[in-house]
């Protein structure tokens, strides 16, 4: 799944009184430590959904469900830290609205995921709401992608408009396979084989959306390392 990111320096230790810049990238690693291991957690989850697997199939919902829990935290903890932006500015430009309704959009999402993964458990068995919960989340997610799109406008230095391309692209198509993935299963098959071929091809878009949001990640993390490197090397000159 993507989350939020922005061509600001952001705020993520939400208990500091002060920008402390070594304090922010320690909590712009522990985010981003988070996002890679829900990611890596949709990739082990989605080898588990290939036909080859289903007698696996529950050990992969339950990773789903662990890796978008994790998700869950990491766009909360993004959300929070663009209410208290909000909070400390008065007047609010374009790419700071766009980047609150990308935020929010991507919280929408996650929450449709972890709600939909819930109600494709047996104990609760409810696999057309669980399908449209999924669509509906791989929707947001594409919006959301989109809204962020419009942040790439300008960065100090062209490596790090490149990485808010690169995180972009990933977001996208990653969002964009998983929609895709999520619509089949409203669709009733008559022939076995085909349905089996189907369900193989969707497990690897899953698997390739995964790869895509864990690649644009740490493409994101990258440039906020650049990000704050820079900041230091400024305040040093000054």
């Amino acid at each position: 799944m993507p989350h939020a990111f922005s061509n600001r320096r952001r705020i993520l230790n939400l208990t500091a009184d002060k920008k402390a810049l070594r304090a922010q990238f320690r909590w712009e690693t522990i985010n981003a430590i988070a996002y890679k291991l829900g990611g890596v957690l949709f990739v082990i989850g989605s080898f588990f959904f290939f036909p080859s697997r289903a007698e696996y199939a529950y050990i992969g919902g339950w990773i789903f469900l662990a890796a978008s829990l994790t998700y869950l935290v990491v766009n909360v903890h993004d959300m929070a830290e663009i209410r208290r932006y909000w909070k400390d500015h008065s007047t609010h430009k374009t790419d700071e609205v766009l980047e609150y309704f990308a935020g929010a959009t991507y919280l929408l999402g996650t929450l449709c995921f972890v709600f939909g993964r819930l109600t494709s458990f047996p104990q609760v068995d409810w696999p057309l709401v669980s399908t449209w919960l999924f669509i509906i989340g791989s929707t947001l997610f594409i919006v959301g992608a989109a809204a962020n799109i419009f942040l790439i406008i300008k960065a100090d230095s062209v490596k790090l408009l490149q990485l808010m391309n690169l995180t972009s692209i990933c977001f996208i198509v990653g969002s964009v396979l998983y929609g895709m993935a999520s619509v089949p299963y409203l669709w009733a098959f008559e022939s076995p084989n085909d349905h089996l071929l189907i369900l193989n091809f969707l497990a690897w878009q899953y698997m390739i959306g995964s790869c895509l949001f864990l690649l644009g990640g740490m493409f994101n993390y990258w440039r906020a390392y650049l990000l704050v490197q820079s900041e230091i090397s400024k305040l040093q000159e000054s």
